[in-house]
């Protein structure tokens, strides 16, 4: 019993053409060095034809970009720059992954031959979040979750780098007239806190707020809003809800198929003395994502 090659030929199905070549070259079918298969007039070296029936390349299983063992060049030496296979294999190595599709060799590496893209986002749910002001340490384990943004899970279609956009934003509750008798005085003062985001995946922590302070590589975003109150007008003027708008982009290599869980949090620790009701409840508590919502966004880019 003979066994199989388990080294595929890439040339295969072009030599089975050039057979079927020399066949109607045997039956008296003048091809002019062209091949055509389907027609009798190839427009080409090779014309395949057909309305019912696809081509097929030869299916392979690559194990990543940088296989140069999987495939291999009948003739001897190196593959041939332009050789093409389709692969039926997803790696999760994570780095030079490959995933089910059609694959050309360019001399170093196999390019994928299809589009790859990945986005998802997530959004904070229940609109305005209401955030009372806690004095005391600023950490993300006694911050409060903001909802829709709790130990989600995103789980990527490929290996490779990824594009994560966190958008936060965060706007003052009322303050108290701090400055009445001295009507030409205006009242104004600001609340300060931190969003905190943090990134796991299977226990592995890739972005840690917990790990350190004030650092967004860890995924702190110190975060302050103003609020402000006027009686030099007959009608007083209040000034409250003015977002802080803060961004932290990261790059990160992700695996196919693996979970990765999502935590975004906040709190705010100063202005209990001035904003109304201490800040814990009521008009004195901040606003979180009051007209947009914050977010958690993922893209891959490649690899």
């Amino acid at each position: 019993m003979t066994k199989a090659n388990p080294l595929i030929h890439p040339l295969t199905f072009i030599q089975g053409l050039l057979l079927v070549g020399m066949m109607s070259l045997s039956t008296g079918q003048k091809t002019l060095a062209q091949i055509g298969i389907g027609t009798t007039s190839p427009e080409g070296a090779i014309d395949v034809s057909s309305t019912s029936s696809g081509l097929l390349f030869p299916r392979v299983a690559l194990t990543s970009t940088q296989d140069i063992s999987t495939v291999i060049n009948p003739n001897g030496g190196g593959l041939a720059a332009g050789t093409t296979v389709f692969n039926t294999n997803n790696s999760t190595l994570g780095s030079n992954d490959v995933q089910v599709g059609v694959y050309t060799f360019d001399g170093t590496s196999w390019q994928a031959q299809f589009s790859r893209e990945d986005y998802q986002l997530f959004e904070q749910t229940a609109g305005c979040q209401r955030a009372p002001i806690e004095p005391g340490s600023l950490n993300f384990s006694t911050a409060n979750n903001i909802d829709g943004l709790n130990r989600e899970v995103f789980t990527p279609k490929y290996s490779g780098v990824y594009r994560i956009e966190v958008k936060t934003n965060f706007g003052a509750g009322k303050i108290e007239d701090f400055t009445t008798g001295n009507e030409s005085y205006i009242s104004l003062s600001t609340t300060e806190g931190a969003f905190f985001f943090k990134l796991e995946e299977n226990g592995r922590i890739l972005i840690d707020p917990e790990s350190t302070t004030y650092d967004y590589a860890q995924g702190w975003s110190y975060t302050h809003a103003y609020a402000a109150e006027s009686d030099y007008e007959a009608t007083a003027i209040e000034s409250y809800n003015v977002p802080h708008y803060a961004t932290l982009v990261y790059y990160k290599p992700l695996i196919a198929g693996a979970p990765y869980t999502l935590t975004l949090r906040h709190k705010a620790v100063t202005g209990d003395a001035v904003f109304q009701n201490s800040g814990a409840s009521g008009d004195g508590m901040g606003h979180i994502g009051h007209d947009l919502p914050c977010s958690v966004e993922f893209e891959f880019l490649g690899n």
